[in-house]
Parts: C-alpha cells; structure tokens; sequence
C-alpha cells in the first residue's frame, strides 16, 4: 500500500472517524483505524462494532492496500504534521507503515486488516433521502433530553418515529421530554431507535452537509446514515419507546407566555443560588409577569421578575433549573409558552412565534414545599 494525500483533510478524517474507536478494548484491532486505498481515493474506517464511521477522501494511491493502524497514536501524529502531502507507505516484510510530511519521518506499527470487523450490508429498497439541516436542528432540539445511564436502554435512545404526519423524533429521561416533527419527511411506517451518542455523531457528520440517506440494515437490527464522502453506521436500540403523545399533557390551567432570552437569563441566574443537585426554581405565574424565585441555605436568595402574560389562574410550579436551562436551549423563537395544571403536573413549552409548530418539551415538576410557602409569605 502507498499512497499521497493532503496533509490536513487527512487529519481532519482522522478526527472525524477516530471518535468512535474505543481508548481501551478487549478486541485489540478495533482501537486501530482501518486505511482502505483505491486509484484516486482513501478510505478510513473505525468502530467499536455498535458504532461505526467510515469517510472518503481524495488520494494519490501509487499501491492500492489495507492496513489497520492505532487509531490515536495515527491521529494524534497526523494533526502535528505541516501543511504538506504525507506520503503513507507499507513496508513489505515487517507490518510497519512509513509516513513521512516535509521533514518528519515515522514508522507504526500496523495490525491485520483482516481481523478488522466488517459491517453489515444496507437494504438499498428502503433508503430514505433527508434533508440535512433541516435533520441536524431537529436532532439537536431533542438529543440533549435522552437518559444518560442505561438503567432503561430505551430512554438512552432517540426516536424516530415514521408516520402519517412525517418524521417525529423524540427523547425522554423519565424527567423530560422533547418532541420535534418533520412533516416533510415521509417513510414507510416504523419505529427506529437510535443510540443517543450515535445522533450526537450524526449532527456533527450532517455539518455542511445538504442531504443524508437513511439506509436500513435486512435484518432491521441497524441503520447506515450517509452523506456524499461519509456514512455512519449503527445498531439499534430493542425495545418500546413511551408513547409520546400521552406523556405531553392536553389540558392546563395556566398559561403564561414570556420572551425567551430573558427566560434563559433569568434560569441561569436562578440556578446560581438554588440548593441541592436540582437547585430549584419556583415560577410563579401571575397577571402581567412571571417571577422566578431561587433559594439556597448557604447561598441565599434571588428573586427576579419578567413581563409575561397569563391566561387563565395564577399558579406557581418548582423545576429543576439544570434540567430547564438545558430544555430552553433547544426552542428558537423569541417567544415561549409555558403551560401546566398544578404545582404537581409536568410542564410544557412551546415556541409562540413559529406558525403551527407542533415541537413540545416538557418537564416534571418538583416537589419543594420550602420554595411555596416562602412565596406564599
């Protein structure tokens, strides 16, 4: 194998699939990258065989080959290098790759491309063309809710969810819950759910990207999603996501709507002085503002009002200002609504200002009874 590339798309596909190549592994060659060289291209592929990347760039290939190199010994080389064409070549005989860049040199050890894991073949019948930035913002006003730890493997997925009324994704934690929709985005109908880490990558390959190919393994166990240079790969997480729509409640009894800047502010500054993990935050809602108040015993207390305006009863809830700040980030409108029952009832937000939008957050109240009865003094 020898090839020539340009020095800086080569690191940047290093970074780029070296992402998923696991630090530390019981399966040595899967924290190696494998170099895949044909005439005119070169093509890196990592994994750590739920998670694949694999991406295509331009080369000068004088020796078409495969070698599987350590990943971030590779990678961490590469991105030293100076602007100039790195030369790649495997020397026959003893494994070692030779690369050299203007003035440095090195030899790696390689591994047996052989032993690198393959992927599963696409069901080309059922590929679905995405919009891509349409698909990353949806992906990333959702992904941010999905469960951390796997206690319900379930939750540590995103949803996407094929239907009469377009693509809907959603992701929940048990605490909160995002529901973004595609309209335009029609498909056979199914449920597909995909590995939360594996959406965070997603976003990052849909970048400049101006359309994506959703690509469905035969035994349904998978995905691919592609771009023009790039295709990821995952498995699918088993089981029964919740049933969204009976999770975003249908009724309230107060109804408050406030600029969202302020609002992020506003969280922001609250949880500075709220106590505990949750540090809560007590929006009390009445006529002509919303006032948030947030209280700490070694940290005191901060109360602030915004212009805000309110149908229906005057109404105070407690939120965790962790989990709230996160779910404000997500909504785009210079306008949100907030609406609930009781101080026990989940919250929801909506954007006021994007016509018709049917995206929904919610998030679960708190129960603090300190926070009440200090506002009620």
């Amino acid at each position: 194998m020898d090839f020539t590339v340009d020095q800086a798309e080569f690191a940047r596909a290093l970074r780029l699939a070296g992402r998923v190549a696991p630090a530390r592994s019981s399966l040595p060659i899967l924290q190696s990258i494998l170099l895949e060289g044909e005439f005119g291209r070169l093509t890196l592929t990592a994994t750590d065989v739920d998670l694949g990347i694999s991406t295509t760039l331009a080369a000068r290939v004088e020796t078409p080959g495969r070698v599987a190199i350590p990943a971030r010994l590779l990678a961490e080389y590469a991105s030293q290098l100076p602007d100039q064409p790195l030369r790649l070549c495997l020397e026959s005989g003893n494994r070692r790759v030779r690369v050299s860049c203007g003035r440095f040199t090195a030899h790696l050890a390689s591994a047996d491309p052989e032993e690198f894991p393959s992927f599963p073949p696409v069901d080309e019948s059922h590929a679905l063309d995405l919009d891509a930035s349409r698909l990353r913002e949806a992906l990333d006003r959702v992904v941010f809710a999905a469960a951390r730890d796997g206690t319900r493997p379930v939750l540590t997925a995103v949803l996407f969810d094929f239907g009469p009324e377009g693509l809907t994704l959603a992701a929940a934690d048990g605490l909160r819950l995002a529901r973004v929709r595609l309209p335009e985005a029609s498909g056979n109908p199914q449920q597909l759910l995909v590995p939360a880490r594996a959406v965070a990558e997603c976003a990052r390959l849909l970048s400049g990207a101006e359309s994506v190919r959703l690509l469905p393994t035969p035994d349904a166990r998978g995905i691919y999603l592609a771009t023009k240079d790039t295709r990821l790969f995952t498995r699918l997480v088993e089981g029964h996501f919740p049933d969204v729509e009976r999770v975003i409640p249908q009724s309230w009894r107060t109804r408050v709507t406030v600029e969202a800047a302020s609002l992020r502010q506003t969280v922001r500054v609250a949880g500075i002085f709220g106590g505990g993990d949750a540090r809560p935050v007590l929006l009390d809602a009445a006529p002509g503002r919303l006032r948030l108040l947030a209280r700490g015993d070694e940290t005191g207390e901060a109360k602030s009002d915004l212009p805000a305006t309110l149908e229906g009863e005057p109404q105070a809830v407690a939120l965790n200002t962790r989990l709230l700040a996160d779910l404000l980030e997500a909504p785009r409108s210079s306008q949100l609504e907030l609406n609930w029952t009781s101080p026990q009832s989940p919250v929801v937000l909506r954007e006021v200002d994007e016509a018709g939008s049917p995206d929904r957050w919610v998030v679960m109240p708190l129960h603090d009874p300190a926070l009440l009865r200090r506002e009620a003094a």
